[in-house]
């Protein structure tokens, strides 16, 4: 039977307009949701609002650039709070993350402390919109932290060292330090390291300048600060080993939009994190710390050209 010009005509056109739906679609690379999806070689890096974060950003953006990957710039975005949400709206591609305090964001009754265990439990928390790549061997996390002259006095090694010398420390941490699981409780659970309450020193500025000062004036023979601290370098403290895992895994990861994760993009990062030390981030913050400090994206691209990044990755 000959259908009615009219009839076929609409059939025709509505063939028409859905060909050419499905080719703006598929064009547009739009996810099931109607988002409109740049392609995977095309990045947005986003830093948090802090230093370490922008150097980490900068090395990833700029090993990205040398590598062929279109790069855009978000930094000083904020907390987790604001990049989170940008990282699933596609405002921005990819952060460095701290892999226990990530965990701890999605979890926040976690209890594990070790880096096999957190990577594995984050890996059961991540929503489905966002992936890790692998963790890098720096770690920025709590530490205990004496002077050479004091490591070198007790012949001290790891935070176990300390607990023959219990009576003699007198230790300079925040006040919540003293019944965080990871705090006191921890250190004389896991070390036998015993502080009486009239050898805790409450300073609060988590492990800041006012902190360091107070060990360098040996008004504290030993202290809570950060691995990556600026002022470990600077002022030649030793960090003491951890081996029994009390302080949470801080280990520098890539956190990126799973839309945006690509083998070409694991590949770069990867290589990138494998090269990063807990003493070389420390080195690094030290760099742009102060007034006379150097800026972020110098102090990146020097890295990347001592560790042979300036130039591409082969496949």
């Amino acid at each position: 039977m000959t259908m009615p010009r009219r009839v076929h005509g609409t059939i025709v056109a509505a063939a028409v307009c859905v060909a050419t739906v499905c080719l703006v679609a598929s064009c547009s690379n739009a996810d099931p949701l109607g988002q409109q999806v740049r392609s995977t070689t095309s990045i947005v890096v986003g830093s948090g609002d802090f230093p370490e974060s922008q150097i980490l950003s900068e090395i990833y953006a700029q090993a990205l650039e040398v590598n062929g990957f279109d790069v855009g710039r978000r930094m000083g975005i904020g907390s987790r709070e604001t990049y989170i949400p940008a990282l699933k709206d596609h405002s921005v591609d990819l952060v460095p993350e701290y892999i226990g305090n990530l965990l701890q964001y999605f979890e926040p009754k976690s209890t594990v402390t070790m880096l096999d265990a957190v990577e594995l439990e984050l890996y059961k928390r991540l929503p489905g919109d966002l992936s890790i790549l692998t963790p890098s061997p720096a770690s920025d996390t709590d530490t205990i932290t004496v002077t050479a002259e004091t490591a070198a006095a007790w012949h001290l090694k790891t935070i176990g060292d300390l607990a023959a010398h219990s009576a003699e420390i007198k230790l300079g941490a925040p006040s919540d330090f003293q019944a965080r699981p990871s705090g006191l409780p921890g250190l004389k659970q896991k070390y036998g390291l015993t502080i009486s309450p009239g050898n805790y020193v409450a300073i609060e500025d988590g492990g800041g300048a006012v902190t360091v000062r107070a060990l360098l004036e040996r008004r504290v023979n030993a202290a809570n600060v950060f691995s990556t601290s600026p002022a470990i370098p600077q002022n030649h403290l030793v960090v003491l080993e951890d081996p029994e895992h009390n302080f949470l895994a801080g280990n520098i990861v890539p956190l990126v939009n799973s839309q945006k994760k690509s083998d070409r993009l694991k590949d770069v990062l990867d290589a990138i994190s494998a090269k990063l030390t807990s003493v070389g981030v420390a080195a690094l913050n030290a760099q742009v710390a102060g007034n006379s400090g150097k800026d972020p994206g110098q102090v990146a691209r020097n890295w990347l050209r001592d560790n042979g990044f300036d130039h591409a990755i082969a496949p």
